[in-house]
């Protein structure tokens, strides 16, 4: 419907319509119109949690980051990876949603960014990479898409391959420093 009548076009009475709930009952389960888009950002984002905290303790912590980043992605195959493509389109062409995406994303890479301190033993709010390794590998993925969007045609199976590329650029970063 986001993608038929616009975002801003499309009310919360609509959404509630074509759900069959009433529209009182709509913000209850996504507290706005954004967040019934965001929620699917945020479900990814538990779940990339999810395979980070997974991940062999010896891997470096940007080697780790982008394995899991990347096994989310590649989770989001067939159906699931469509619907990615669409909310990703959607975000990215409307501006107050993408910058609503970025507080979120922002929020959860202090998250993302503790786990790594804890596999590193250090302190997040005094060391510096974890932090910028979220970081790195965040910019890595919002670079791929937006050159995949800016290709219009692009078929969906390119973005993923262009985050894959995007994240291969990393494996010469440098790892943290041995001695704190």
């Amino acid at each position: 419907m986001f993608e038929r009548k616009g975002f801003h076009a499309t009310s919360l009475e609509d959404i509630a319509a074509v759900v069959n709930v009433s529209p009182r009952t709509l913000p209850r389960y996504f507290g706005s119109k954004e967040g019934v888009i965001l929620g699917y950002e945020d479900d990814n984002n538990a779940a990339l949690l999810r395979e980070l905290v997974a991940r062999p303790d010896m891997e470096s912590p940007l080697e780790a980051l982008r394995a899991a980043t990347l096994a989310v992605i590649d989770g989001g195959s067939g159906e699931d990876g469509e619907r990615y493509l669409r909310v990703q389109r959607l975000i990215m062409a409307n501006p107050p949603l993408l910058a609503k995406s970025l507080e979120r994303t922002t929020e959860h890479g202090h998250v993302l960014a503790g786990v790594l301190a804890v596999r590193m033993g250090v302190d997040p709010d005094a060391d510096m990479y974890p932090r910028l390794a979220v970081g790195v590998v965040g910019a890595a993925v919002q670079t791929a898409k937006e050159r995949w969007l800016r290709a219009q045609d692009e078929p969906a199976e390119r973005l993923m391959e262009l985050i894959q590329e995007a994240l291969d650029l990393l494996k010469s970063w440098p790892a943290p420093p041995a001695t704190r």
